[in-house]
C-alpha cells in the first residue's frame, strides 16, 4: 500500500503509509529554505530551524528537548536549499505526543531574543568547524560558483557577518513570508489507522490559518563555466568537476540518476570507484552525484587524493566521462545497471525515516509519491541511446566547471 493522503482546508497536505512496526516516523516538511532568503538574510532559514527548539508559547526549551527523549524518542530537524524539515521518531503509543510537539515548534515558536543570542553563537561555531572539513565545504563552494549571484548558490549555514544582525522580528518576518500552508506536507510512516491519522492531523494542524503562496522564486542566472583552484592547508587535494543539470520536472531526471549511479554511485563496482580506487589505488573517496531543484540541478564528480595524484585522477575521471559520451552500454551492462539502481532504491525504502522524508518531499514537489513498481518501470524504460544523449549534454567537457582545493 502506498501513501494515503488528505488536504486540510488550510492547504496543508497530510500523508500516511501504514506499516507493521512498533515505531512511528513523522515530520513536517516546509517548502522554504536557503533559496528563499534575500541577500541580507543569508543563513536565516537554518537559524530558524535551530530556534524552533528554543521555546514556544506553551513550552520552554528544556520541555521541548525532554518530551520525546523521556519516552525513548527523537526530535530532529534540518534545512536544505529549498526545504526546512522537523521530524520525530517514537514508539507507536507516543506518536500523538510527537505530532503535538512538531505542530507546536513549527507554528508557535516565540524566538526569544535571549535564545537567539545564544543560538547564533552555536551556529557561528558550527560554521567555523565546517571550515575544517574541506571535503564537505567544497560542495557548498562549488554550488556558489555555478550559481553565482543567486541565493541557490549560497551555503545553508550563512556567515557570522549576517547572523549577528538578525533580530527576532527578522526571523518572524521570514516565516510569515515563506512558511505557506500550501507548501507544507506532514508525513507519517507507522502502524496508525487512517481515520486516527486524519483525526490527529485535524486536531493539531486544522486550526492553522490558511496562508497560500504568492509569487515564485527568483530564476537562476545563465550558467557560465568556471575553473578555480583554491589554496588550502591540508594533506589531501579535493576536487569537484560538474555543472548544471535537470530540474525536478524534467523527464530526463531518471536517466541522469541512472547514469550518475553507473559513473560513481555507492556500489563498489561503479566506474569511478573501480578506476581510481580498485585498479589504481589513487583515491579513498570518489563519487558522482546528481541533485535536482525546482528549476535546475547539479551533476558532479568528487574525489580526494594526495597532491601528487591529482593530474592522474583528473585524467581517469575525464576518461570515464568520455566513455559514457562515446560508447553505448551493451544490453547486458544496461540491464545490470537498472537492476542495481532498482535494488538500491527498494532497500533504502525499508528505512521508515527515509520513506517518510522521501514521501513528504515527493508530495511537496509532485503532489504524489511513486510506488516501487512505478519507479522500477521508469528506470526500466531508459534506453542506451538516452544515456548517450544525456552524457553528451551533461558531461560535455566544454560545459564542466572545476573547483580544486589544493
Amino acid at each position: 500500500m502506498e501513501f494515503e493522503s488528505i488536504e486540510l482546508p488550510n492547504g496543508i497536505r497530510c500523508i500516511l503509509k501504514r506499516v507493521a512496526s512498533p515505531v512511528v516516523y513523522c515530520g513536517m516538511t516546509v517548502g522554504a529554505g536557503t533559496r528563499d532568503e534575500a541577500e541580507e538574510e543569508h543563513g536565516m532559514a537554518h537559524l530558524i530551524e535551530h530556534l524552533l527548539f528554543k521555546g514556544t508559547q506553551r513550552r520552554k526549551p528544556y520541555h521541548i528537548n525532554s518530551l520525546l527523549d523521556n519516552v525513548g524518542g527523537e526530535l530532529n530537524a534540518y534545512t536544505t536549499k529549498e526545504e526546512t524539515v522537523v521530524h520525530a521518531t517514537v514508539l507507536r503509543r507516543d506518536f500523538v505526543k510527537a505530532v503535538d510537539l512538531i505542530s507546536d515548534v513549527v507554528f508557535h515558536s516565540v524566538f526569544s531574543p535571549v535564545e537567539l543570542d545564544r543560538e547564533r553563537g552555536v551556529v557561528i561555531d558550527e560554521i567555523n568547524s565546517y571550515k575544517d572539513s574541506p571535503a564537505e565545504l567544497i560542495f557548498d563552494d562549488f554550488e556558489d560558483m555555478i550559481f553565482a549571484g543567486c541565493s541557490l548558490g549560497r551555503n545553508i549555514l550563512g556567515t557570522p557577518r549576517y547572523l549577528r544582525k538578525f533580530s527576532s522580528d527578522d526571523l518572524k518576518a521570514f516565516i510569515r513570508r515563506n512558511y505557506r500552508t500550501d507548501k507544507m506536507v506532514f508525513a507519517l510512516v507507522g502502524n496508525v489507522a487512517f481515520n486516527r491519522f486524519v483525526d490527529v492531523c485535524n486536531r493539531y494542524f486544522g486550526d492553522v490559518p490558511a496562508f497560500p503562496s504568492v509569487g515564485s522564486r527568483t530564476a537562476v542566472p545563465e550558467y557560465v563555466r568556471q575553473e578555480r583552484t583554491v589554496s588550502k592547508k591540508g594533506y589531501q587535494v579535493n576536487c569537484i568537476i560538474g555543472g548544471r543539470a535537470y530540474s525536478h520536472y524534467d523527464s530526463r531526471r531518471v536517466p541522469l540518476a541512472l547514469l550518475s549511479n553507473i559513473l560513481g554511485g555507492s556500489s563498489a563496482n561503479s566506474r569511478l570507484n573501480v578506476s581510481l580506487r580498485e585498479k589504481n589505488g589513487l583515491s579513498y573517496s570518489v563519487e558522482s552525484a546528481y541533485t535536482s531543484y525546482q528549476d535546475t540541478g547539479v551533476a558532479s564528480v568528487y574525489f580526494g587524493c594526495e597532491r601528487e595524484n591529482l593530474e592522474r585522477c583528473l585524467s581517469l575521471v575525464y576518461k570515464e566521462l568520455a566513455l559514457l559520451r562515446d560508447k553505448p552500454l551493451t544490453s547486458l551492462q544496461l540491464a545490470r545497471a537498472k537492476k542495481q539502481l532498482v535494488g538500491q532504491l527498494a532497500i533504502s525504502s525499508e528505512s521508515g525515516e527515509s520513506l517518510m522524508l522521501g514521501g513528504a518531499k515527493s508530495y511537496l514537489v509532485y503532489n504524489r509519491s511513486d510506488s516501487q513498481e512505478e519507479i522500477a518501470c521508469k528506470i526500466n524504460r531508459v534506453t542506451s541511446g538516452e544515456l548517450i544523449e544525456i552524457a553528451r549534454e551533461i558531461y560535455d567537457e566544454s560545459r564542466l566547471s572545476v573547483l580544486i582545493y589544493q
